[in-house]
């Protein structure tokens, strides 16, 4: 006589979670990378897999060009092409300046040469670094042969 034996496991009505449109046992409820439980906790999708914060900004968070630390999931995002500005109806929290590819806290995003915030202001980018405008415009602006006097970033050629 084979006897089978089977493993029930009771399922109470508190033992799952709904996530992603489904229904999961908790216990199978787990990031993608880490396998860590999910259920209660904060997640992230990514091409339809869950991840925990810590394993998906360790895998795919953008990194500072300034202090080359990884921007975190609670940035806010703004991006443009010649200033970035920020909602600021937003919650308090770091964003994630980006600009031609390239990432920065809010706090990290500044002139490369005298350090003063590139948040809301015009710059300008050479060799890429970001400038403020005067640092810019002293360093690589045209300059009028007369007086030697740099071309400010948006004079009219006349």
């Amino acid at each position: 006589m084979n006897i089978i034996i089977i493993d029930l496991i009771l399922i109470f009505s508190g033992e799952y979670t709904k996530a992603m449109n489904k229904d999961w046992h908790t216990q199978h409820f787990c990031c993608w990378q880490c396998d860590e439980t999910l259920t209660g906790q904060r997640y992230v999708l990514r091409e339809e897999h869950p991840y925990c914060v810590r394993c998906y900004e360790s895998m795919f968070a953008n990194i500072c060009e300034e202090c080359n630390k990884a921007v975190g999931i609670d940035a806010k995002f703004s991006t443009s092409l010649s200033t970035l500005s920020i909602n600021k109806n937003a919650p308090n929290f770091n964003y994630d300046l980006s600009y031609k590819d390239k990432h920065w806290h809010e706090d990290c995003f500044v002139c490369n040469k005298c350090k003063v915030s590139l948040v809301d202001q015009p710059f300008g980018s050479k060799a890429e670094r970001v400038f403020c405008g005067s640092c810019y415009d002293s360093a690589f602006a045209s300059r009028c042969d007369a007086c030697v006097q740099p071309f400010k970033a948006g004079q009219l050629n006349m």
